[in-house]
C-alpha cells in the first residue's frame, strides 16, 4: 500500500528565496507552485522525477508551519509516503490505533488527497500519506518555453528585460517594476503579440500566488492587470490560450 517516498517537506521562510537556492545553486528545478488555503501554506515542488522536495511557506502567523518555524527554525518538516488507497490505508492505521493529526483523509497539494500521522506515533516525525489523482487536474500540458519560471532580482530591471529561466512550470516574480508591468498591460490589453522572450503563467497560480497581494492600501497587480486591461487576468489568459 505504501506505494514511495511522494516528497520531503521542508518550512522555509521565503518561498522565492528558497527556491533561488535549490535552482541556481544546486540545480533542482521547480516542478509548480501553489497555495493550499486550508493548510496555510503556499507550495513549491522541486525536482522532475517521483519524488520532490516541498518548500513550505506560511500565510499567516497562526498555522502550523508558522508554528513550527517559531519554534524549530527552518528545516525538514515531515516525510511523505505514496499510498495507492488512502481509505484503506487510514482505516488500517485507525485500527491499529494510530493517531492521526487532524481530518484524514483531507484535499491537499496538486489535487492529492492526504493525512498526517501524529509524531508521537513515529519516533518525533511528523509523517504524510497522499495519494495522487488518478488523472492530472492542471489542464493541458505545457511545451518547453511557453511556460517558464523567472525571477526578477531586482525592482530596477524591466520587467521581461532580464529574465532567468528555471523550469518550464510557473512564475514568480520578485522586484516586479511596475512601470514595465503597466506597458506590458497596455500591448496585451492590445493584442499585441510578446516577443519570444515574453512567457505566460498557469491561471490558477498567477492569480493566487503571484498577483493578489495588495499591500498598505497599495493595489495588487491583479486589480490592476484589470483596471487597466479591462478583463480579470484569469480570463485574459484562459482567452489567449484557446487561441
Amino acid at each position: 500500500m505504501f506505494t514511495k517516498i511522494d516528497h520531503i517537506g521542508v518550512a522555509v521562510r521565503n518561498l522565492a528565496a528558497a527556491a533561488r537556492v535549490y535552482v541556481e545553486r544546486i540545480g533542482v528545478p521547480v516542478s509548480s507552485i501553489e497555495t493550499v488555503e486550508s493548510e496555510g501554506v503556499r507550495i513549491a515542488f522541486l525536482g522532475s522525477g517521483e519524488t520532490h522536495v516541498e518548500l513550505l511557506e506560511p500565510l499567516n502567523e497562526t498555522g502550523p508551519v508558522a508554528r513550527f518555524l517559531e519554534k524549530r527554525g527552518e528545516g525538514v518538516h515531515h516525510i511523505c509516503f505514496g499510498v495507492s488507497d488512502i481509505d484503506a490505508a487510514v482505516a488500517d492505521l485507525r485500527a491499529a490505533g494510530v493517531t492521526l493529526v487532524g481530518d484524514a483523509p483531507r484535499p491537499g497539494a496538486g489535487g492529492c488527497r492526504v493525512a498526517f500521522l501524529h509524531p508521537k506515533e513515529t519516533g518525533g516525525v511528523l509523517l504524510e500519506l497522499s495519494q495522487r489523482p488518478s488523472a492530472p487536474e492542471t489542464g493541458r500540458a505545457l511545451a518547453p518555453g511557453e511556460m517558464v519560471l523567472v525571477y526578477l532580482a531586482s525592482p530596477k530591471e524591466r520587467f521581461w528585460g532580464l529574465l532567468r529561466e528555471l523550469d518550464a512550470a510557473g512564475a514568480v516574480v520578485e522586484g516586479i517594476d511596475l512601470g514595465s508591468f503597466d506597458d506590458w498591460v497596455r500591448a496585451a490589453a492590445a493584442g499585441e503579440s510578446a516577443p519570444t522572450s515574453q512567457v505566460f503563467f498557469p491561471t490558477h497560480r498567477i492569480e493566487k500566488v503571484l498577483l493578489d497581494r495588495p499591500e498598505g492600501g497599495v493595489e495588487s497587480l491583479a486589480q490592476r492587470f484589470r483596471a487597466r486591461a479591462g478583463v480579470p487576468f484569469a480570463s485574459w489568459l484562459a482567452a489567449r490560450a484557446g487561441r
